[in-house]
């Protein structure tokens, strides 16, 4: 359905002139609200927390948005299945809370440890500084979204064990396939057509990968190595297809997710004088805790995505007890928006102003509940790396002109050009 559907039936339910404003402007209305749904959201929380369309369910406040998220027995992770089996295999993103969920988990816990995360650290700023440097040496001037993207890529190499046949690769298949699973709502069969052929050449890329480690007989301490020596107690561990179809699931997850949100954030920090002024101050005394709190608050006025999906599996009442409370029938693809929640005022203190130190809690960025993002850590630490080493650069400014605008290729990020 398409948002100015959306916004007609919007209208027949609430009586505003919303119908008027479509008729007068179709196309204009439509472009508006889909890149800047903000709008949207904040007439709903007002009017229609809990919209109902048809078999679909909107849920715009933060304590409900985090209860459909939390409340794992009551929303399912159905809506992403389906793409997801079909792509990667039975990864943990499109499990239920079941024994196999369970299982699966643990041992790429075991395999990904967040003791990890603090070793990794210094290859990433050491990758993010090396990149921008380049860049900075060739014309001073740097493409933020590129360096977001590649980043991640070579940690994919060092930490998994699985750099690609090449970089550029491995970028691509990561970002066709994450559009299918998480973004083709409208399944677009050109998009769909182009994550399954990405599948097809990452699968046997891996295939070849676990056999040429065994071959090999080398030990080591990637995510691939780990797994391989697990393999020595079989009735717990993974088997080869196993491996490859999890490893997919979280590469899958990784250079889409740090990209998008890096670029977008250093876009919205770039205008903001200010907040540029003091995130620059805190990467130039490396102080990486204060660039985190910066870019977190960046992420909540310009996220990498709307929100998550889910599907009601049992009838279940949305904001029981308050006066929107909506029921919400066992069926519907419930869409939790985590960027309204982060901008709902009764939770989030001024919410439209950029402010630094926010609690925890009103960041959503890695969702919530059982499916909070499993490399929530890891992103925790790259993503404020990455802006470091462009905000500690003494020219760090948004290129002049067209060059310094964000450009868009579907979901991502194609190109934010910074002086440095």
């Amino acid at each position: 359905m398409s948002v100015f559907h959306e916004l007609e039936d919007f209208g027949k339910r609430i009586g505003t002139d919303v119908n008027r404003m479509v008729q007068e402007g179709k196309q204009e209305l439509e472009q508006h609200v889909t890149e800047h749904p903000e709008t949207l959201f904040a007439l709903l929380r007002t009017v229609k927390p809990v919209l109902l369309i048809h078999d679909i369910a909107i849920v715009t406040r933060y304590e409900d948005v985090v209860n459909v998220l939390t409340n794992d027995g009551a929303f399912s992770v159905e809506p992403y299945t389906d793409k997801m089996q079909s792509l990667a295999g039975d990864f943990i993103l499109g499990l239920n809370e079941t024994p196999e969920y369970e299982h699966d988990v643990s041992i790429l816990r075991l395999a990904a440890p967040r003791s990890d995360v603090p070793k990794l650290s210094e290859f990433v700023a050491e990758t993010a500084e090396q990149l921008v440097g380049h860049a900075a040496e060739a014309d001073g001037m740097v493409n933020v979204a590129d360096v977001a993207k590649r980043v991640p890529a070579r940690l994919i190499g060092r930490w998994f064990g699985t750099p690609g046949p090449d970089e550029d690769s491995m970028i691509a298949w990561t970002l066709s396939m994450f559009e299918d699973i998480f973004v083709n709502v409208k399944n677009d069969p050109h998009i769909h057509d182009a994550a399954a052929e990405a599948s097809s050449k990452l699968r046997p890329y891996l295939d070849e990968a676990i056999s040429g480690r065994k071959r090999a007989q080398a030990g080591g301490e990637t995510m691939l190595d780990r797994l391989i020596a697990m393999q020595r107690t079989p009735a717990t561990a993974f088997s080869d297809h196993e491996i490859a179809t999890n490893i997919i699931g979280l590469v899958v997850g990784f250079i889409p997710t740090i990209a998008t949100a890096t670029t977008f954030a250093i876009d919205a920090l770039l205008d903001r004088p200010e907040a540029v002024s003091s995130a620059q101050a805190a990467a130039r005394s490396n102080d990486i805790d204060a660039v985190r709190a910066h870019m977190w608050e960046a992420m909540r006025l310009a996220p990498q995505g709307p929100g998550l999906l889910r599907r009601a599996a049992t009838d279940f009442v949305v904001g029981e007890g308050t006066h929107h409370a909506t029921r919400v029938a066992a069926g519907t693809v419930t869409f939790a928006s985590t960027e309204s929640a982060m901008l709902d005022g009764d939770v989030v203190d001024d919410p439209d102003e950029f402010r630094v130190g926010r609690p925890a809690h009103h960041y959503l960025h890695f969702g919530a509940g059982l499916h909070q993002c499993f490399g929530r850590f890891a992103n925790e630490m790259q993503i404020p790396l990455i802006a470091a080493a462009l905000l500690r650069r003494p020219n760090f400014a948004r290129a002049e002109g067209d060059q310094g605008r964000l450009v868009k290729q579907g979901p991502y990020p194609q190109s934010l050009i910074v002086t440095v």
